[in-house]
């Protein structure tokens, strides 16, 4: 007997890990607030804002943005974007990247999916060959991820059509050369899924289990499921078991439901000695124990 996972409820939300980090946030772009881009391109195709003018608001890209960060920790979101605008333009990375998540969030801006397409392009085509040991592969990892789940969906009524070959690479390549949680998750849904019109279910518990030790709550269930019903790979109720549970202690349940009835529906089928071993799992993987 099989388990079956739960639709999501939004497609393109960043999963756990990415909230998490999203939350210190300010913290880390402070840290950033001189950045300079690189020049290189993914080639999005997606055509830059023009220039600000200098001397008008800011006397520098950092100014500015250390302007709009001061608004946003401050929580005042809708003072943030006329500075952050301005560092935008001037091609700075952090605030490329804050503004795509307050338009696709609608944090202090109207909600913009396409506008946060168009911030989030913009790192892309900049900076698609930062080092993965650079402070902002973290943003890097995350603005391809972004381009990614909007590519799955398309956005209405723009020139951002769904286009899941084109979403499948912007998730490998962060997935593979950042090493990214959020990445790795979204290309093994694409593969499990067969949302690229054919499923890889080896590859997608791969990707899947990559992510679940970085701790993705979504990966870890979804690993979990793989192994408890022996889809793609072996099947080891017990680990499947501990996967699930691990990603049901991290989980809001009124906000992600399905990883909790993933996790209860599971044990429901189990037997006594599988739950008994699965908890034995647990309590290795506490102690530090593989």
């Amino acid at each position: 007997m099989q388990i079956c996972e739960h639709t999501l409820s939004r497609g393109t939300g960043l999963a756990p890990v990415g909230a998490r980090w999203s939350g210190s946030v300010l913290g880390a772009l402070m840290a950033l607030a001189m950045a300079i881009p690189a020049a290189w391109a993914f080639d999005v195709k997606e055509a830059p804002p023009a220039p600000a003018e200098k001397g008008t608001l800011f006397k520098s890209v950092g100014e500015s943005l250390r302007a709009g960060l001061r608004a946003l920790s401050s929580g005042d979101p809708g003072s943030a974007v006329e500075p952050l605008t301005f560092a935008a333009r001037e091609g700075n990375v952090a605030a490329q990247w804050k503004l795509g998540q307050m338009y696709r969030e609608g944090e202090g801006v109207r909600r913009d999916d396409y506008k946060a397409y168009q911030n989030f392009s913009q790192i892309v085509n900049l900076r698609a060959d930062e080092s993965p040991d650079s402070p902002h592969a973290r943003m890097v990892a995350q603005a391809f991820v972004a381009l990614g789940s909007y590519h799955l969906t398309g956005i209405p009524n723009t020139r951002v059509r769904r286009d899941p070959g084109r979403a499948r690479e912007m998730f490998h390549y962060a997935a593979s050369y950042y090493n990214d949680a959020d990445a790795q998750y979204h290309l093994g849904r694409v593969l499990a899924d067969g949302l690229n019109g054919t499923k890889d279910l080896q590859q997608a518990a791969r990707w899947f289990y990559l992510a679940a030790e970085q701790g993705h709550a979504f990966a870890q269930a979804r690993f979990g499921q793989m192994l408890f019903n022996g889809d793609g790979v072996p099947r080891q109720a017990p680990r499947g078991l501990m996967w699930m549970q691990l990603a049901r202690e991290q989980v809001d349940p009124t906000r992600y439901p399905w990883v909790v009835e993933l996790n209860e529906r599971a044990r429901e089928i189990a037997t006594e000695d599988e739950r008994k071993l699965s908890e034995a799992f647990l309590r290795k993987r506490g102690k530090g124990i593989r």
